[in-house]
């Protein structure tokens, strides 16, 4: 029985012992064990006590990743002055905008730390704050 189709996908399952319902995402079939994986928390329901599996919209309780709504950059930046500000982008992994001049080196960079005169990019490259200009989109989330 070919099952892929479904992952990635809400559903509501209805199960044969049970009258309690799931919906949820379904994560990944586990073929081996004859089992279904739900997320975002690992629930795991055996295949054969899976009465109906019925498409479902992600439901207005559910919050980030978990309704398939994945916070975005704003269209607006900002550019970083304070300290502060670098500490954040590091914290909430912010994709950062680098440029030197007029030209733009890095489009979207995640920093992953910073000093008084220098920033440390996720592929290692160290940049020196003089010399750049940091431009921070805010993540928009639900």
């Amino acid at each position: 029985m070919k099952l892929s189709k479904w992952t990635g996908r809400y559903v509501t399952i209805i199960r044969r012992n049970e009258e309690r319902t799931y919906s949820a995402r379904i994560e990944a079939w586990d073929y081996d064990r004859e089992r279904l994986l739900l997320g975002p928390k690992p629930v795991y329901i055996p295949l054969e006590e899976i009465l109906k599996i019925i498409p479902a919209d992600p439901g207005p309780f559910r919050r980030g990743t978990a309704a398939g709504l994945a916070p975005r950059p704003h269209s607006v930046g900002y550019v970083m002055n304070s300290e502060l500000q670098f500490d954040n982008a590091v914290q909430f992994r912010s994709p950062i905008m680098i440029w030197k001049g007029d030209r733009v080196l890095h489009y979207r960079s995640i920093l992953s730390g910073h000093d008084a005169h220098s920033v440390t990019l996720r592929t290692g490259e160290r940049l020196e704050k003089q010399d750049h200009r940091f431009v921070v989109r805010s993540i928009r989330g639900n």
